[in-house]
């Protein structure tokens, strides 16, 4: 199976709307990290397959 991969719409460090073709997501920042941390491993504009999405919330 293909990963999905993510773009990074908008990240308020406390939630980040993506996008992958037409679907889109919000997910909620995990509680175990900081803020600047969301923002970095979700950086507007950035990308981020789904593998990757999995381990943020599973660090």
């Amino acid at each position: 199976m293909k990963t999905k991969t993510w773009t990074v719409i908008t990240n308020t460090g406390k939630q980040a709307d993506l996008e992958s073709g037409l679907e889109q997501k919000t997910v909620q920042k995990p509680t175990h990290i900081s803020a600047r941390e969301f923002v970095h491993w979700l950086a507007a504009d950035g990308h981020i397959d789904d593998d990757s999405l999995r381990s943020l919330f599973k660090l």
